[in-house]
């Protein structure tokens, strides 16, 4: 009886130290709740403008035409409405929501070094949710310490703290663009980090991935790889682009059903659209800058590959030896450049090439 009452003692005394849901910490600020505490007191009608301009109640932003023609009036007024719905929200800035929110932003910018890509800060700040993502928008639009930043030849559409200065930012970017322009090919991080060093020593690697996430023309692709955003192994264009960089990245060759799924696995396509294998195989076998190296394998010619049969890759093979060659030495240097089994290419020397002694083939 003792070690019962002993144990439930316990069991109450863990539950008082910590109480449910304890561990889940302080509840993730709302910016749709936030917003719709501050918009108490506007007219229904004009509240309902302003939340369907950024999307807070069905998460899906409306333009002013839309909103015109529900309220039968001009985009014009509809400009105006909104504009005034945002007065309304600025004017309560002493409310601890909008303080909550201000600190919100301007810290998660401060952590980054005062600026970030208008998607990302979205993402960081809402986990993808559409209506959050409108009210999160509203809340930037009435804060006089951020500053927007439209896309630009040089730069994504960013949010800037107001003292943010791009002396430096433009400073690193271009230094990047002429270690890229230098190298003519797509760098890992690490390498194209050493380049970058050398010009600003100083600068944090957190710093320099931040200033660069940024950036319209120095892009990272799919597999880390770091280029100017008009080279097709940043931005691949097409179904041969596509398999060239999936090539080029494995690194050895592969068949077109796997390069049609890697292609889809690492996102190269257009969002939603499946790549069909048969489309690679007939895009590749028509390209000479890709080689059918076995049964459906394709390997790039820039890796030494040539185009042909087995008994063309052998002939070749022997008139660049200018002498006979024994049966493994040939196996090897075919094996070398193509996909196929060994005994495929042992009947090949036996129907299509002269023996010159023994173990030997020659061209007849």
């Amino acid at each position: 009886m003792y070690i019962d009452l002993l144990i439930v003692y316990n069991f109450m005394a863990e539950s008082v130290k910590k109480p449910k849901n304890s561990s889940a910490g302080k509840p993730k600020f709302s910016f749709v709740s936030a917003l719709t505490e501050l918009l108490q007191g506007m007219p229904d009608r004009s509240r309902d403008i302003l939340e369907a301009r950024f999307g807070i109640i069905s998460g899906e932003v409306k333009t002013l035409e839309e909103i015109g023609r529900s309220y039968h009036i001009t985009r014009e007024r509809v400009r105006q409405v909104v504009g005034h719905g945002l007065r309304v929200i600025r004017q309560k800035k002493e409310h601890p929501l909008f303080e909550e929110a201000k600190e919100l932003i301007e810290s998660t910018l401060r952590e980054n070094d005062g600026i970030l890509e208008a998607e990302t800060l979205k993402k960081k700040l809402t986990d993808g949710d559409d209506r959050e993502a409108g009210a999160l928008l509203a809340f930037l639009e009435c804060l006089p310490s951020v500053r927007h930043e439209k896309e630009n030849k040089n730069r994504k559409r960013a949010y800037v703290l107001s003292d943010f200065s791009f002396e430096n930012w433009e400073a690193i970017h271009e230094n990047a663009k002429t270690v890229l322009g230098k190298a003519g090919k797509v760098l890992e991080w690490e390498e194209f980090l050493k380049h970058l060093k050398k010009e600003h020593p100083d600068i944090t690697v957190e710093n320099l991935r931040r200033f660069l996430q940024v950036s319209a023309e120095v892009l990272e692709n799919v597999f880390g790889q770091w280029g100017l955003s008009h080279w097709s192994d940043i931005r691949p264009r097409g179904t041969r682009e596509k398999a060239r960089l999936v090539l080029k990245t494995v690194g050895k060759p592969l068949h077109f059903r796997e390069i049609a799924r890697l292609i889809d696995e690492y996102h190269l396509h257009r969002t939603g659209r499946k790549t069909h294998p048969q489309t690679v195989h007939n895009e590749l076998i028509k390209d000479s800058s890709f080689v059918l190296v076995g049964r459906g394998i394709y390997a790039l010619s820039e890796w030494g590959y040539r185009k042909g049969t087995v008994k063309d890759v052998v002939t070749d093979i022997l008139k660049k030896a200018g002498k006979p060659m024994t049966k493994e030495a040939i196996l090897s240097e075919v094996l070398k450049v193509r996909e196929v089994k060994r005994s495929t290419i042992s009947i090949n020397l036996n129907l299509f090439f002269e023996r010159a002694g023994k173990n030997l083939y020659t061209v007849k």
